[in-house]
């Protein structure tokens, strides 16, 4: 059971969840350890040398991390900073009304030195001095730094991410969760766990939709339970959706109720992203090995010469591609969706079209190679696309292990995923009839790998969660990321 804390009392209803009638109900069962330390994330602070780890718990007098390069010899003592997310700082109900849950305290601690450590192994253990209260030992694997990094055996070290959206607290049983959120979430996670266990993953984007928890806060410690095994091990990226987000008269773009009231607040303080996010400009970028990393606010104000907008620009002019020859652009909403749903503000067609109009142009002016997004609760390739045209069309080629690929090679424009399938249900709005440019439709539960193999050559591997089958596979290759592109539609 997920330790919120405080008592807990079960309750036996009958009649469906929309005329409730209470049957029965147990006396309060208690914690044995309300104070226990746990949920621990790692993030990342925006400097390359230092990582954030974050945990959770009732009270604490001196809440410590102890880490060190073996297990048994966690020497390094640093003494963590404390916050509380507060009911004043929500937006609204039920937020700061029946759904709101007081998730305890969260700390805060520096792991300081990573550079030098980087592509190795730190262990840690966080709790209260105090008390003499620590958790078991964890392992975070230290990402690569940035930068095309040649091994011992003159080999490039590879760099791995995996990406997904739209995840949700899961359960292992069938019964009614959230939202019809249960076992794909949680297979979700731990097929990332054995990914990050054989070595596959530096980092992990999860790009909005975290927990909807929209407004019933109990839910983030269920949902920080789920992904503590991997968000313990890798650092843990993320972008809001319209579900952390999205509230009236604050500083999202759309005002409507999705957040429940949470409007930022939740996630950017639970899962905080590196700098410059803030709650209310809550876009950044980070550098892993050879990919430059964006992760971007569809919530907030992207149009020409918005804030947001501004940055983006200043972020992409500044990328060295020598270091960082790979960009990957993230955002909630997505560039390029095969949807048929259309109309109003927030529809896919109408945010495709205005996120065409304000950022293709910098995508392609800067030579971005991925955009990947959710939402939409669907998995899609798109072709190689600038202004909904065509400039190239993957080319399928089998490998030696008869395995489908689909190659771009060096293509002139941003190749399109939607990946908006980690756990929550299936969004079913595409085409009969689909655009030219969508290479590939279907529905199933998972996420992406990607690796940079070298300056020249990065891969895309769809993964289905409940097998680890892949579904999907793709290549991009580029001859000089510091050339201009010469885009031509095919049509042409």
């Amino acid at each position: 059971m997920t330790n919120v804390r405080n008592g807990v009392a079960f309750y036996y209803f009958t009649n469906a969840t929309s005329h409730p009638i209470l049957v029965a109900q147990g006396d309060v069962v208690n914690f044995e350890n309300p104070n226990e330390p746990l949920r621990p994330r790692i993030v990342a602070t925006g400097d390359i040398n230092i990582f954030n780890l974050l945990w959770s718990s009732a009270n604490s007098t001196d809440p410590t991390l102890r880490w060190g390069t073996t297990p048994n010899d966690l020497t390094k003592v640093v003494k963590a900073k404390t916050s509380h997310i507060d009911k004043s700082e929500v937006c609204g109900a039920p937020s700061n009304t029946t759904g709101w849950f007081d998730l305890g305290l969260i700390h805060t601690a520096p792991l300081e030195g990573m550079k030098a450590l980087a592509g190795g192994n730190v262990y840690y253990s966080f709790g209260d001095q105090a008390t003499n209260d620590f958790s078991t030992v964890y392992t975070l694997h230290v990402p690569p730094v940035p930068g095309v990094l040649t091994q011992a055996d003159g080999t490039v070290r590879p760099t791995r991410a995996i990406l997904f959206d739209d995840l949700g607290r899961g359960s292992n049983d069938t019964s009614y969760t959230w939202y019809e959120y249960g076992r794909p979430s949680l297979l979700t996670m731990q097929a990332i766990g054995a990914d990050i266990s054989n070595g596959l993953a530096d980092v992990i984007y999860h790009g909005g939709d975290i927990s909807y928890a929209t407004g019933y806060l109990a839910v983030w410690d269920f949902f920080m339970d789920m992904i503590s095994p991997v968000a313990s091990a890798v650092p843990y990226l993320t972008t809001v959706g319209n579900h952390e987000s999205d509230w009236y008269s604050s500083a999202s773009l759309y005002s409507n109720a999705d957040s429940g009231g949470e409007c930022g607040v939740l996630t950017t303080q639970l899962l905080p992203m590196p700098a410059p996010a803030t709650t209310n400009e809550p876009w950044w970028s980070y550098d892993v090995g050879m990919i430059h990393f964006i992760g971007m606010s569809t919530e907030h104000n992207y149009d020409i010469g918005s804030k947001q907008w501004l940055w983006l620009e200043n972020d992409l002019k500044s990328v060295d591609r020598t270091v960082t020859p790979w960009i990957v652009f993230g955002g909630h909403r997505a560039m390029y969706l095969d949807s048929t749903y259309g109309g109003s503000e927030t529809s896919d067609v109408t945010v495709m079209d205005r996120m065409i109009l304000n950022l293709e142009p910098l995508l392609y002016k800067y030579r971005v190679n991925i955009g990947f997004y959710g939402h939409n609760h669907v998995v899609q390739r798109q072709s190689a696309v600038l202004n909904k045209e065509v400039i190239q069309a993957s080319t399928p080629k089998v490998d030696a292990a008869g395995n489908t690929v689909h190659w771009h090679e060096d293509p002139q424009a941003t190749v399109h995923m939607v990946v908006g399938t980690g756990g929550a249900s299936f969004t079913k709005t595409a085409m009969a009839d689909p655009p030219a440019w969508n290479e590939m439709v279907f529905y199933e539960y998972g996420y992406a790998r990607i690796e940079a193999t070298n300056a020249t050559y990065l891969s895309w591997e769809w993964v289905k969660s409940e097998t680890g089958e892949i579904l999907d596979r793709m290549v991009i290759t580029q001859t000089d990321p510091s050339k201009p592109w010469n885009a031509v539609p095919v049509s042409v």
